[in-house]
């Protein structure tokens, strides 16, 4: 399915939906459970977490398991109606949103990309995050437009940082994650070659590239492969990030 042919904030699980998702989704799946295995502080009696752009709320049940009361926020109600607080991140707060908290996790994963005012939603972040709680961020640094018009950034790490600090928070770790293989994947996944003219040449030249970009991307998707090159690179799919509040 095209990305902006998608309903925005309806996830329902952390499985690829589209070929440019084989790579980032279940790398994402795993690290972000992983981190929060690590970062999502064993919660005190009472303690709460908000799930800032559930969708659907994959992330409910890793949540509740981990013994956090569960309070859901996004910018539209899902189809099942079980959005708790509906209101864009970037907007004021509404009336009774901040006495929900303070909450001493907030998950926000795959959200900010689509969230065109940082300073407000970071601002909200700072408002709603408990002393000495933590906030759990994922963004894409190289991934298609998706969810249009509604796709504003690619940040890296040092933009999640800066806007962290102008809101008091301070970055307890941040990762870049998936490297030059995962990039070349999903770059693949949507490349397609098309002749340029009528001519010959140009058919044959297509179809070439074609082939190539199918034996390509085949050999991307495979781990044995993947395994047996250890390729490096500037070039990352994600940032992951951890904030916290003093």
């Amino acid at each position: 399915m095209k990305p902006d042919a998608r309903e925005p904030g309806q996830r329902d699980s952390y499985l690829p939906k589209w070929e440019p998702e084989r790579f980032i989704v279940p790398l994402l799946a795993k690290r972000i459970a992983e981190v929060f295995g690590q970062y999502g502080n064993p919660p005190c009696p009472g303690a709460q977490a908000l799930d800032a752009g559930c969708g659907m709320q994959p992330f409910r049940e890793m949540l509740m398991d981990a013994g956090y009361r569960y309070v859901s926020l996004d910018a539209i109600q899902n189809r099942a109606g079980t959005v708790d607080i509906v209101t864009p991140l970037d907007e004021p707060l509404p009336a009774g949103a901040a006495e929900r908290g303070p909450f001493d996790f907030i998950l926000c994963t795959e959200v900010l990309e689509h969230v065109a005012d940082w300073n407000t939603a970071f601002a909200n972040f700072s408002r709603l995050l408990a002393p000495n709680g933590r906030i759990l961020i994922t963004c894409p640094h190289f991934y298609p437009l998706h969810e249009t018009p509604y796709d504003f950034w690619r940040p890296t790490p040092y933009a999640v940082g800066n806007f962290a600090k102008k809101h008091g928070l301070t970055v307890v770790a941040v990762e870049q994650t998936g490297g030059p293989w995962e990039v070349l994947g999903t770059l693949l996944a949507e490349s397609h070659a098309y002749p340029a003219g009528p001519r010959f040449k140009d058919r044959l030249l297509a179809k070439i590239f074609r082939m190539w970009r199918d034996f390509g991307y085949r050999v991307l998707k495979s781990p044995a492969w993947r395994s047996r090159v250890d390729l490096k690179g500037p070039y990352f799919l994600s940032v992951i990030a951890v904030l916290g509040k003093e």
